[in-house]
Formats: C-alpha cells, sequence, structure tokens
C-alpha cells in the first residue's frame, strides 16, 4: 500500500473541465541537468494549465516552501495510451517528493501511444512531469508607490486629491489569482475489493459517447470503511461527451480494502483518483483481463518460487483462469502445455489458483467474472529467487 502525502489541490469544482495540456516533445522544456531526454512532456501547477483542470498535486514541503520541480518517469504505456506502472528514474530537487508525486498523477496520465506497423502499440517511454510553481503576481507594489502623494506636496486637511496618487480601476491590474491549496493523503494503491462489473461499465456508457473510446478519472474521497464519496471529474476524454459523469456515477461502485484503510494516516483527508477506461460498445463484449493488477505477495513473480526445475530456454506454460468475485482465480486449466511436462503443468495450474488480483485492473476496466490467460515462463522462477 503507497499513501502519498501532498498538499494537492485546487478546489474542486464538481464539474468537468478541460484536460490538462500535453506537451509534445518537439516543444523545448528546459531540463535540470542530467535530466534524461523525455519522450513527452507533462506540465502540472502553473497559471495556464491549473485554468485547465480542477486537480493537481503537489509535495507539501516543496509547496510550502515555494518549491517548483522536475521529474522523469519511465512508465509502460499500453495501447490505449494509459501509464499502467511507472517507476522514478530522475528527479530534481532531489528528495522534495517530486518523483512521488508524480508517480500519484499516473491515473491522470493519457497519452498518444507510440503506432507501429499496424496501429497502437505497447511500449516503455520516458514521461517528464514538469511542476511549474503557480506565479501570483500583481502590481500592488506599484499601487503602494502611487498613492503615496507627490514628493514636496502638501499632506493632511490643506491637502488637493490631485496627483499620481488617484487610484481606479485603470491602474489596478492583477495578473493571476492565488490557486487554493489545501493538505491531503492521496492513495495510490487501494487493492480495491469492490469495484464495477462488466455490465455495470457497459451500462455506463454515455449516450453522447458517439461508439468512441472514452476516459475519465473521478476524483473522490475516501471514508474509513474505504467507501467513496464527493467525487468530481478530474480529467475527461473526449471532453463534452459525457464521460466524466458517467466515471462519477461509477465511483460508488467503489471499495477500497480494509487493510488499504488501516494503513491510511488520520489527519488529513484521505482521496483517490478513480481512472475508468470506457471501451466503445462493440467492444464491451470482450471480458479477457489483458492488464491485471495483482495484489502483492499473490503476484506471479512471488508465487513463481514454487515453480520446477525447467530448461533455461523453455517458453514455460500458459494457463487460462476465469476472475471470481473476490478477485481470486478460478476454473484454472492449461491453454498450452510446457515442454517440460506434467509436473510443470500441474505447478503452473496450482500457482495460477493462488494468484488475487484488485478487482480493478491496471488498463482502468473491470475483472471480476473475465478471463485472464497467465504466461507461466521458467524465468519468472529464476527472478523470484533473486
Amino acid at each position: 500500500m503507497v499513501l502519498a502525502l501532498l498538499a494537492a489541490a485546487a478546489a474542486l469544482s464538481g464539474q468537468a473541465l478541460p484536460a490538462p495540456k500535453v506537451v509534445s516533445p518537439l516543444v523545448v522544456v528546459p531540463r535540470p541537468k542530467g535530466a534524461p531526454i523525455p519522450d513527452l512532456t507533462l506540465q502540472v501547477g502553473g497559471d495556464d494549465q491549473m485554468r485547465g483542470q480542477d486537480i493537481a498535486v503537489w509535495p507539501a514541503a516543496a509547496r510550502e516552501a515555494g518549491l517548483s520541480g522536475y521529474a522523469t518517469l519511465a512508465c509502460f504505456v499500453d495501447v490505449h495510451g494509459l501509464a499502467e506502472n511507472c517507476r522514478i528514474i530522475f528527479e530534481a530537487p532531489p528528495g522534495k517528493g517530486f518523483g512521488a508525486a508524480a508517480l500519484a498523477l499516473r491515473p491522470t496520465f493519457k497519452v498518444p501511444p507510440p503506432e507501429g506497423p499496424d496501429g497502437p502499440i505497447d511500449a516503455t517511454l520516458k514521461i517528464a512531469v514538469d511542476f511549474k510553481l503557480p506565479q501570483v503576481e500583481s502590481n500592488l507594489q506599484e499601487i503602494a508607490i502611487a498613492r503615496s502623494p507627490p514628493v514636496g506636496t502638501m499632506t493632511g486637511d490643506g491637502a488637493n486629491n490631485q496627483g499620481n496618487h488617484e487610484i481606479s480601476a485603470a491602474n489596478l491590474r492583477i495578473s493571476s489569482n492565488p490557486i487554493e491549496m489545501r493538505r491531503l493523503t492521496l492513495m495510490t494503491e487501494p487493492g480495491w475489493v469492490q469495484a464495477p462489473s462488466f455490465e455495470d461499465w457497459a451500462a455506463a456508457y454515455p449516450p453522447k459517447g458517439g461508439g468512441a473510446e472514452g476516459y475519465a478519472v473521478a476524483h473522490c474521497r475516501v471514508d474509513r470503511q474505504g467507501l467513496l464519496s464527493r467525487c468530481t471529474v478530474a480529467r475527461e476524454l473526449p471532453v463534452g461527451r459525457g464521460f466524466g459523469k458517467a466515471a462519477v456515477a461509477l465511483a460508488a461502485h467503489f471499495r477500497a480494502s480494509p487493510e488499504a484503510m488501516a494503513a491510511a494516516p488520520h489527519g488529513a483527508p484521505v482521496e483517490i483518483d478513480v481512472p475508468i477506461r470506457f471501451a466503445p460498445p462493440a467492444q464491451a463484449g470482450d471480458r479477457t483481463v489483458h492488464a491485471a493488477a495483482w495484489i502483492a505477495g499473490s503476484d506471479p513473480i512471488t508465487l513463481a518460487r514454487g515453480l520446477p526445475p525447467a530448461k533455461p530456454d523453455s517458453p514455460g506454460t500458459v494457463v487460462r483462469c476465469q476472475v471470481g468475485d473476490a478477485g481470486g482465480l478460478e476454473a484454472c486449466e492449461i491453454e498450452y502445455t510446457s515442454p517440460d511436462g506434467i509436473d510443470f503443468d500441474e505447478a503452473a495450474v496450482k500457482l495460477a489458483s493462488h494468484l488475487r488480483m484488485s478487482l480493478w485492473s491496471a488498463e482502468a476496466s473491470p475483472v471480476r467474472g473475465g478471463v485472464v490467460h497467465i504466461d507461466l515462463r521458467p524465468s519468472l522462477a529464476r527472478a523470484a529467487a533473486k
């Protein structure tokens, strides 16, 4: 369970706002010394960005110190443009929490996926996140000078009201308004024990969706029982077609695990970003789980220690299972037999039956009642033994 303590947030409006800008890698963005060249850069904060989004996170101590920051993540980006998992590879200034803040923003990432010969492909991309501190600029100093009587003039009852100390709308200029920030705890690994079913998900597709794939992020408060409330739209693509409203409605079906809530600190509100991908109606019948979010300790690499020895170049086996109501795997069977023999196959089926996944996938879609194909290679056992 990961909890990021962040001073997050512009005031939530409850309405879907335009999506945060994605800055093309062709646009020159100053990089700190030593930062790797990114495949793309996302900007957080700054007056232009904050007018176009209603939630942004910032490390609390860095925000209070007035620090801007920069982080680079290596993320596996799927064919939908979603960052399924990320790790920090650069952070500046170091140790100020900008890398963790960038990781916390992962659910809001929706980027153009790389293109292969036949369309979008999965790939690992370097995503830079530029935290630009909003500048609250004004000409209040100029106004204060203007209000002072000209040098050498009289003050008091005999003073006239002429000169450069008059104040009017013509000389009052405020370049930007302060952005309200509040302290919160942002939950990043809820271990969902309740989530929408495939039927809920398909029924939530908005009438104005027009057959397009949609993506939205609901930002919600999490109570001590793990239930979500006070949800608002933090991201919506494409805008204006009802995907944000549909995501907020679906958020009522989620519940965080008791373990996650037990680890959550008391004090600042606990909140979460819930990403939801809306498949086009023509594809909603496909219940294949392509990107399971495995529960720690019940994941393939951890449990692969039980696999018997196999040839170094063995392709292993593929096990097909159904996902049960609690995220466990049921009715597992060999789909492709391993050349290492029946002992390996039997061990693979036994391993699969002990796996458990979160009830919401890494590609922001349901898993309960779905089908998963697990590729169990001997290399997993070697990785687990390290």
